[in-house]
């Protein structure tokens, strides 16, 4: 089976057993990362229960594990171990600490999606490096547990999905969910002069890089959205 193969799979019974979905994840990310983090200081932002911690400290690296709500750390796989208690917005760290920052899937669940970009920059040296993923919304898993209801809109949805499943999803649109797009959020990070785009893919198929660069078809196609950044000295 290959790795893609058996990533869909995993991902298949991700609500039912999420546990081996993410660490495999985790576990292909870091291996994919285009440089080694063997003695890095990274952060990992919204790490939950530690699932990138423990890939990146098993390939070498120091890592500062940081999450916003202590629940997370105890899910299944936690707690990461050293974890911090800390608002990506507002980050526990001294400017120009870390040799690198990677936040997986953690941009489209704060409401200032450029506070948290702009924090990654401080806590990075120039030279050093940022990973960053997110589920676009227009992706068929942008609404996360309100998906397909997401396309109706945030507020509309969230009525539709719990009138059809007579429950509370547990990431609310508005409350810990929150739209982040493709285009919006590219040129975001091409206007900030202190980091530089190495790398924009589509995370789950990475060869197809060129959707990205279709304004339309990139919000719905790209299904999560990779940026590997480099820390600049501007």
């Amino acid at each position: 089976m290959s790795k893609r193969s058996e990533l869909l799979r995993l991902f298949l019974a991700e609500q039912r057993d999420p546990e081996p979905f993410y660490r495999r994840l985790a576990v292909d990310a870091v291996d994919r990362l285009p440089f080694s983090v063997a003695g890095a200081r990274v952060l990992d932002l919204g790490c939950g229960p530690g699932h990138y911690t423990r890939a990146l400290r098993e390939a070498g690296a120091v890592v500062l594990p940081v999450d916003l709500d202590p629940a997370e750390f105890s899910l299944p796989g936690g707690p990461p171990g050293g974890e911090v208690i800390g608002d990506g917005g507002a980050l526990p760290v001294a400017t120009g600490a870390l040799d690198g920052a990677l936040c997986s899937n953690m941009l489209e669940h704060t409401p200032s999606p450029t506070a948290v970009i702009g924090e990654l920059e401080r806590v990075v040296r120039p030279g050093g490096w940022i990973w960053l993923s997110w589920t676009n919304w227009y992706s068929p898993w942008g609404g996360h547990d309100i998906s397909p209801w997401h396309y109706l809109g945030p507020r509309l949805g969230l009525a539709a999905y719990e009138r059809v499943r007579h429950r509370q999803p547990k990431n609310e649109p508005g409350v810990s969910l929150f739209p982040v797009h493709v285009g919006k959020t590219l040129q975001e990070l091409r206007n900030r002069p202190g980091v530089r785009i190495l790398d924009a893919v589509p995370r789950y198929y990475p060869s197809q890089r060129w959707i990205l660069r279709v304004p339309a078809l990139r919000e719905v196609a790209t299904w999560n959205c990779l940026v590997v950044l480099e820390r600049t000295a501007a």
